[in-house]
């Protein structure tokens, strides 16, 4: 069975953007071998990420993200079938909250700031919609120099 799950969890302090890149990296590669693709939002204190798949992947992975030691205050803000996946051709999307985006949080929410914990489940689920669209699909780079050519989000996190 097809499932999406969009979840917040807010960033202990000891995440930092080492941190963050070494969890969507991996995130990456392990979506990638079960099937699971996704779209993750950050900004660098909160995570809003949704999930889709197989029901029972999605429930064992969200599982371990209630015991990583990294994130706290999981919060599930949708959870239902689905006929097909909206980001089937990512792995993971990433797409970063911005100035440009403040307009966008104002519409789906009650704040001009990014808080998916005070929106309802389909506002969230349109908030990741319209911000995939100035998203990065997050393919495995060759190499950091082959990501950083890419432009974009993503290659501000591979630099040293």
């Amino acid at each position: 069975m097809l499932v999406r799950l969009i979840y917040a969890s807010t960033a202990k302090e000891t995440v930092d953007i080492q941190e963050f890149k070494r969890i969507l990296l991996q995130a990456q590669g392990n979506n990638q071998r079960r099937d699971l693709t996704g779209m993750l939002v950050f900004n660098s204190k909160v995570f809003l990420q949704a999930l889709e798949g197989d029901r029972d992947k999605i429930n064992d992975l969200y599982g371990r993200l209630m015991r990583d030691p990294r994130h706290h205050s999981l919060a599930i803000l949708k959870f239902a079938e689905i006929e097909e996946r909206h980001w089937a051709n990512w792995s993971m999307g990433f797409a970063a909250p911005n100035a440009d985006n403040r307009a966008l949080f104002l519409k789906n929410s009650t704040q001009s700031v990014f808080n998916p914990y005070g929106m309802g489940a389909n506002a969230v689920e349109n908030l990741l919609m319209r911000l995939a669209s100035s998203a990065i699909a997050l393919t495995a780079p060759r190499t950091e120099v082959d990501a950083r050519k890419e432009g974009g989000v993503f290659a501000r996190f591979l630099k040293k």
